[in-house]
């Protein structure tokens, strides 16, 4: 291939890429080209030659089968068409086609990661294409949320900004566990967002820094989850305040509990938290667990999930957690207090 050949290619295909992220016009074409290929490609756009030479590096792609119309003064990408540049192996197809059975809707960016599967089929031959549906249904993880949230955009836009800017956020949040109803001002550092698989909603994991309400200012300086859904779209900002260097320590909070039998016989137990380790077993079989967690709430209820077969014995906070909760269930359900006392 000459050099000739290789630049004009060079040009199209970096034509092709620009369109790629979204529909454009002939001067913004030219200018993207002349950074990534070729500083002096197309002149300055003036004479016929220059503008024949653009109009060629168009034509290029449409004969590769390249799908580009015109409108409006902007060139659009419509599809790959009959251009196919990328072929995947059978693995990588599974895994496209994981993606696209697993973030349907109502899972957490479902919107942008079938977009990401559409663009990528595009670039695929025609068979490869056409045999991602048969190999959707091998492997799925359902990711829907179960919930009625409305995120509204102006929550997600602030939260991103705050986020890649790494600044404080400060915020509205109406929480059912305060019983007036009303919103609380809270301002926090903002580290991240995260999809609870088994609470199946949508967080802010952040650092409050203190809490406004009908009762004053109270100072928190703890780690908290914000379910997104909750979090008022009136007065969100973004204040000027940067994050620090490093994030604040998260508290390691002790736990211990035992597995009956019917649960861990194998010693095939899940490691729910860090540090998991297996320890000792009883006179009747019930396998004694240690490890750490920095979500209390979190951990006290995923334990619950085990029913009469997990005890917790410790530690302190997480024994007291577990007991207040069973002596609220055993109150639901008209259990004496006999038969909930602790040993």
């Amino acid at each position: 291939m000459s050099d000739h050949t290789r630049t004009a290619l060079l040009r199209s295909l970096a034509i092709l890429r620009q369109l790629q992220r979204s529909p454009a016009d002939r001067d913004s074409l030219a200018d993207y080209v002349r950074i990534v290929v070729d500083p002096t490609a197309y002149g300055e756009m003036r004479t016929k030659a220059d503008q024949q030479l653009f109009a060629n590096d168009i034509k290029r792609l449409r004969e590769l089968g390249v799908d580009i119309y015109y409108h409006t003064g902007a060139y659009h990408l419509v599809s790959y068409g009959a251009f196919s540049p990328v072929g995947l192996g059978d693995d990588a197809l599974n895994a496209l086609a994981f993606l696209s059975e697993s973030f349907g809707p109502g899972a957490p960016n479902s919107n942008a990661v079938q977009e990401l599967v559409r663009q990528v089929a595009d670039w695929l031959p025609e068979s490869q294409r056409d045999s991602l549906v048969g190999r959707r249904r091998r492997l799925r993880m359902d990711l829907r949320r179960r919930d009625h949230d409305q995120i509204h955009p102006a929550v997600q836009n602030a939260i991103e900004r705050a986020l890649s800017q790494r600044r404080l956020l400060q915020f509205h949040y109406r929480s059912p566990s305060q019983a007036d109803g009303a919103s609380r001002t809270h301002t926090v550092q903002p580290w991240g967002l995260y999809f609870d698989t088994l609470r199946r909603h949508l967080y802010l994991d952040a650092y409050c820094l203190s809490v406004t309400g009908p009762y004053g200012f109270h100072r928190q300086e703890l780690w908290r989850a914000y379910r997104l859904g909750r979090i008022l779209p009136d007065e969100i900002k973004v204040l000027p305040d940067r994050l620090p260097p490093e994030r604040p320590s998260r508290p390691r909070i002790p736990l211990e509990y035992w597995l009956a039998p019917e649960i861990a016989r194998q010693d095939e137990i899940t490691a729910h938290f860090d540090d998991t380790q297996l320890h000792e077993r009883d006179a009747h079989g019930w396998l004694r667990v240690t490890a750490t967690t920095h979500d209390l709430f979190q951990a006290t209820r995923l334990l619950l999930t085990y029913g009469p077969y997990c005890k917790v014995t410790g530690g302190p906070a997480a024994r007291q957690e577990m007991a207040r909760l069973v002596r609220g269930m055993a109150g639901l359900y008209g259990v004496g207090a006999a038969e909930t006392t602790e040993d």
